[in-house]
């Protein structure tokens, strides 16, 4: 008898563990819908639920929850699914140190005086902060919070966004309107402090960003893990955020990410700002590695990078990053450190930058912060060329004027989102023969034209009604210089 009951519950035992159940971020086949796949799997979710012209991207991503990942392979093989990942553990990049009240060195040295002198930034510009919620009560930060006045708390979605009582912001780690920094949670206090502060209020500290304002996206739970990134960017993103920044990151690369970012730069036209990392070594760190993405490592008061700082080919731009001085928790001030830092001190200058030239592109204004940077090889000598453009320096870009020569390409499409028929602006260094060429997703050809160009800024009309709804890619070469961009097809 005592055998029999064992073996039953060794049985049971086994039973439950092959149904153990797990998460899954797939992106669908765009000829496919979430009807024609749920027949194959225990449960699926949108995984950026959407209703508004976006949608036609954003619903190609699924939450499957399986008990075996056979199943995902075998989707794959078939070509029901682009590709499918496990979730990511990612870490927040920035070591708080005590708090003091000291001068904020970081802002005579990136020049922002001087810059002010000239923009002073704009309070319908919108930075996003995508970290760990804000305490948005705090005295130098409730002045510049991007209230959502067309929700209110109520307990109704009065703006219909889906998202209710989304006045302050969004919480992703607890699914709540309140984005509020959790207990010893200060990191995207610190960030929102550093990039948001009102500035000239006789209060506290300022922020490269001036009159700018800030919108909070909390993206950790209860437990402190960073949960929804993809989510929580697309949010700001659909929230009207023009940059937005993201100072958490990890080793491992993540194509859903890269996808979502490469939407919201080339179709809504956002700039995404990321931090280096803080392992002191050369290695790719995302999201700040990805092509789209402005990385940034940190630099002392003398321009040398951190001990801690990241550098090579994850690093566009170093920023101050070492004995930072803005809000804390609580009417508190403190010092901060880490590329974190940096990362929200480049934000702050991006955002003032795009409220100051509001009809440059996000590439446009990636140039100036690129192309205006101090160079500091000569204070780095083990690290040369492997810090980027240089140190920031805000006055400069705001001076810059980057000539079309610049770039060797750059690429428009107007409207983006658009129902096949659009025009493709180009502005080209090199004068001579081109190709235009439009692809969907899986690279499969559509459109292909050859073309002159005898002058530097060309402006093309591409009637191609026969596209269905999806996402497509046009791309512009000639024999040394290839661009392109990602545009959505509605119905």
């Amino acid at each position: 008898m005592l055998f029999r009951t064992l073996l039953l519950m060794f049985m049971f035992s086994c039973l439950v563990q092959a149904q153990v159940t797990h998460r899954y971020l797939v992106r669908l086949n765009p000829k496919l819908s979430h009807a024609d796949i749920q027949h194959k799997i225990i449960g699926s979710t949108f995984a950026y639920p959407s209703a508004d012209k976006h949608a036609s991207f954003f619903s190609d991503f699924l939450y499957l929850v399986v008990s075996d990942t056979t199943v995902l392979v075998e989707m794959l093989a078939s070509g029901e699914i682009m590709y499918w990942e496990r979730p990511l553990h990612r870490t927040l990049e920035f070591e708080p140190s005590d708090i003091h009240l000291s001068k904020q060195w970081h802002l005579e040295k990136i020049q922002a005086g001087l810059a002010w002198d000239i923009a002073q930034g704009d309070s319908t510009y919108v930075l996003g902060i995508v970290d760990s919620g804000v305490d948005y009560t705090h005295e130098d930060l409730k002045a510049n919070l991007a209230y959502n006045h067309d929700d209110p708390l109520n307990g109704v979605d009065d703006d219909g966004d889906g998202y209710v009582d989304n006045y302050y912001g969004w919480d992703f780690g607890s699914d709540d309107s309140n984005p509020m920094v959790d207990e010893g949670g200060a990191h995207g206090h610190v960030i929102a402090g550093v990039a948001s502060a009102s500035t000239a209020n006789e209060l506290g500290s300022a922020s490269p960003g001036y009159r700018c304002r800030y919108l909070p996206v909390k993206v950790t739970n209860t437990q402190g893990q960073i949960v929804h990134t993809n989510e929580a960017i697309f949010y700001a993103a659909q929230m009207g955020a023009q940059v937005i920044n993201c100072s958490f990151g990890s080793l491992q690369y993540r194509q859903s990410e890269a996808d979502v970012i490469e939407y919201v730069t080339n179709v809504m036209d956002v700039l995404v700002v990321a931090s280096a990392g803080n392992r002191g070594a050369d290695v790719d760190f995302y999201p700040a590695a990805l092509d789209l993405v402005i990385g940034v490592g940190a630099t002392d008061e003398n321009d040398c990078k951190t001990d801690i700082s990241n550098y090579g080919s994850s690093v566009d731009v170093m920023a101050p990053g070492s004995a930072i001085y803005g809000p804390y928790s609580s009417n508190q001030y403190a010092y901060s450190n880490g590329t974190s830092i940096s990362s929200a001190i480049v934000s702050s200058a991006a955002i003032l930058l795009r409220s100051h030239f509001p009809d440059e592109t996000v590439f446009q204004i990636r140039s100036r912060i690129l192309n205006s940077a101090d160079d500091v090889d000569a204070y780095n000598f083990p690290y040369a060329q492997k810090m980027g453009a240089g140190r920031l320096n805000l006055f400069r870009a705001v001076l810059h004027s980057p000539p079309i020569s610049e770039e060797s390409m750059l690429i428009k499409v107007r409207p983006n989102p658009n129902i096949g028929v659009f025009n493709l602006d180009l502005y080209v260094q090199e004068l001579g023969n081109y190709q235009v060429s439009v692809f969907d997703v899986y690279g499969k050809l559509y459109y292909r034209e050859d073309f002159g160009a005898d002058t530097n800024f060309i402006e093309k009309l591409l009637t191609l009604e026969y596209l269905n709804q999806g996402c497509y890619t046009v791309q512009v070469s000639n024999a040394s210089v290839k661009s392109s961009i990602l545009f959505v097809v509605l119905e």
